[in-house]
């Protein structure tokens, strides 16, 4: 457990949510490039992670969750933090289409390093509890 009451895999689990839909969203303006009025959406989530692994509950006083069948001590911990924002503002086309696809690849192509990054980083969190849970035993 984080010192901020924060458990670490469900905060990766979190991330990788988040970069999951990154990806499925990413991969629609794609497929969406050519039709007419269409306008790419986004996904934010770090900022909202961020503030979550900073924020201390109840100032000095740490609470934690022992046990996961036990009340969330904060709802929005649990919920998930990423939303979709529409990009309604511009327009790369005459036909109101506004997804660059060359920004959208790059996009792909970092979605995909992170939740790579992020995937390790749970797995061998992972790998810690089931060698402790294990105790030491392979």
């Amino acid at each position: 457990m984080a010192s901020n009451g924060i458990d670490p895999t469900r905060f990766l689990a979190q991330a990788l949510d988040g970069l999951a839909l990154r990806q499925r969203v990413t991969a629609n303006n794609v497929a969406n490039a050519d039709t007419p009025r269409f306008k790419a959406s986004r996904v934010t989530f770090e900022e909202t992670l961020r503030q979550r692994l900073h924020d201390e509950p109840g100032g000095n006083l740490i609470l934690v969750r022992t046990h996961a069948s036990h009340l969330p001590l904060n709802a929005g911990d649990d919920a998930s933090p990423a939303r979709i924002v529409e990009m309604r503002g511009t327009t790369m086309r005459n036909d109101g289409n506004n997804v660059d696809i060359e920004q959208q690849m790059g996009i792909l192509a970092e979605t995909t390093m992170r939740y790579s990054a992020v995937s390790e980083a749970l797995a061998r969190k992972l790998a810690i509890m089931r060698t402790i849970a294990s105790d030491g035993r392979q």
